[in-house]
This record gives structure tokens, sequence and C-alpha cells, in this order.
């Protein structure tokens, strides 16, 4: 969420002259995010996940701000527009081995994965029953990072992988997310759950959030921020 991020820090500042608002420019993981709020490092933390029991203990307060789309990406040379949930895990599984079997031309399927099921793998083996317990396939390609996915799913015809939508895929044009259940990942589609295949994000601080914070966490929340998280492919969370 970093270039959405800064994004909706420069209107804010816009907005509000005065006050000072430092985004910092480097990625971070969701534990980073807490670990640096809870150290006074960020006042206002950004992850991926609600807290944990243990973490509300020591004060910590989380709140959802966004959604971002979780698909199954092709390669937009790739037919296929739609897979039910049995052809999805087929697919994954190594049951179904070529697009012809899908609707998608002829062509041999390459899935992708990470070494690490990461939350985007987990948001499908949460909420799509047939892919809780699967197992990749054996031919699957596994790499390290989510940027890595994305690249050989814009490069390579044939692949297909799970992915976080947003700005990531919206940098790289040959990606297309296919509907999953007859349902496209479109963010009005997300807003009202028809598509239920999406990532939470929120903001964590050290209690209430309060003034400059407090601030910016209503304004990213607000109509106006909602318009700016849309333009990175992310839908409000209310």
């Amino acid at each position: 969420m970093g270039t959405a991020t800064e994004a909706l820090a420069k209107v804010y500042r816009q907005k509000h002259p005065s006050e000072t608002l430092e985004v910092l420019p480097e990625p971070m993981s969701t534990t980073g995010g807490i670990e640096g709020t809870k150290a006074g490092r960020l006042t206002v933390g950004i992850i991926t996940r609600s807290l944990e029991e243990n973490e509300k203990k020591q004060g910590l307060v989380y709140r959802t701000v966004t959604r971002i789309p979780v698909v199954v990406g092709v390669h937009k040379s790739l037919p296929v527009a739609n897979l039910n949930d049995s052809q999805v895990c087929d697919i994954f599984s190594g049951k179904i081995k070529s697009w012809k079997d899908v609707a998608g031309g002829e062509g041999k399927i390459t899935v992708l994965g990470r070494k690490k099921d990461d939350n985007s793998m987990e948001t499908f083996r949460e909420l799509m029953a047939c892919f809780k317990s699967l197992q990749l396939s054996s031919d699957a390609v596994l790499l390290v990072r989510g940027s890595e996915v994305l690249d050989s799913l814009n490069n390579r015809p044939g692949t297909v992988g799970i992915s976080v939508a947003g700005s990531v895929l919206l940098e790289r044009p040959n990606i297309k997310a296919v509907a999953v259940g007859g349902v496209a990942p479109t963010l009005e589609a997300v807003k009202s759950g028809k598509y239920r295949y999406f990532n939470e994000v929120g903001v964590v601080t050290v209690g209430e959030p309060k003034g400059t914070a407090k601030r910016f966490v209503e304004f990213v929340v607000s109509s106006d921020g909602e318009k700016i998280l849309e333009k990175f492919g992310m839908a409000a969370a209310h």
C-alpha cells in the first residue's frame, strides 16, 4: 500500500499545511508495522491482518481501512475469463495440466507459487473449501517474493498464480484477473461482498490515535480517501 499511502499523505498535507506527516518510503511487513508501532518508531503502522489477543493486551488498537482483491492471475493472451472453484483447485494441484481443459486454448499450465505461503494464498485456503489443504502441483515453480510471481505472470504466457491486485497489478498490464465462480474481482464486487477473496488492510496505533494521526486515519476512511484508494485498485472497507 506504499504508493497509495504517499498519495493519501500528499493530499492530506495540502488540506493541513501546518501539520507534519512523514511516510517511511521502505516497504514493511505486518510484523514490522506492529513492532515499529510498539517501539515508538511509527505513530501509525499499516498491517494486513487484525490484531491477535495478546497484541491487544499490549495496548495496540487496530482499524480496518481498505480491502485489496486477491485474484487468480493469468497472462492476458489467454482466452480464459472465468474459473469455478473445482477448476481453480484442479489447476493449482496439477490435476488439470492444459489450458484447453478450461477453455483457455492450447498450452501447458505453469503453476506459480511461493516457497512459503503468503497472505494471498492463505486467503484462498481460508475461503475456498477445496483449497484448504491443497498441495501445490509437483511441477509448480516456487518463487520467494510476490513481485516475482507478478513479473512471471506479466511476462510468461501460460502461467497462473494467486496475488493481491491493487497498484501492483495495475503496473503490470499483461496480467488478467479471472472471475471466480462467475464473479469478477471488481472493486464494487469486493465492497458488496459478492467477490469473497480479498485482504483487509488496516492501521495500528498504541491506544486510540490522537492529533494528526487521528485526523489522517479519519481522512483515509473518508469519501475523499476512498476515491484515492480506488485509483490504486483498493476498495473501501465500510
